[in-house]
């Protein structure tokens, strides 16, 4: 079974990022993906929507701590919860060989951060895909080491992402 971790904010006020989202849902299906994602509302609501109408699997990874906090995802078709941060990072990292990231805040950024820092430890091919113009600029971060950043491929729009399958 081949796995795709998806992260995007819990909060999307941009109808045309939320379908944007629901788009992906349905490509990485009709790529041959079991998705995961982090089983909120906002983006990760908007990928398993897209994941069910193209008749696909989506598992959403939640925290033990926000159950009675957030409301559920009616599009999970498995719902997973995690006693803490540090399972719910493992569970979606375990066994995933794509990681695709959308707009998003603290959450998203430290989600994309432990993916990248743990690119050489999965022992495994992964491919990290970052979506938009906010990620743009990591390109030309001077902190970073080029050699660091080339692990990651940016993609200023969804159709750019899907057009390198």
């Amino acid at each position: 079974m081949k796995y795709a971790t998806t992260f995007g904010a819990s909060n999307v006020i941009d109808k045309n990022l939320y379908q944007e989202g629901v788009e992906l849902g349905e490509f990485l299906v009709k790529q041959g993906y079991t998705v995961k994602c982090g089983g909120y509302q906002g983006l990760m609501e908007a990928v398993s929507k897209g994941v069910k109408k193209a008749n696909g699997k989506v598992v959403g990874v939640r925290l033990k701590d926000f159950e009675d906090l957030r409301q559920d995802n009616i599009y999970l078709t498995e719902k997973i919860v995690a006693k803490d941060i540090f399972e719910r990072l493992k569970i979606l990292t375990q066994d995933s060989e794509l990681f695709v990231v959308q707009n998003g805040s603290i959450g998203t950024l430290n989600e994309l951060f432990t993916v990248w820092a743990l690119k050489y430890s999965l022992k495994r091919n992964i491919r990290i895909c970052l979506i938009g113009k906010n990620y743009l600029s990591i390109k030309n971060c001077p902190f970073i080491p080029q050699d660091t950043i080339k692990l990651l491929e940016f993609y200023e729009t969804l159709n750019d992402f899907k057009s390198m399958f």
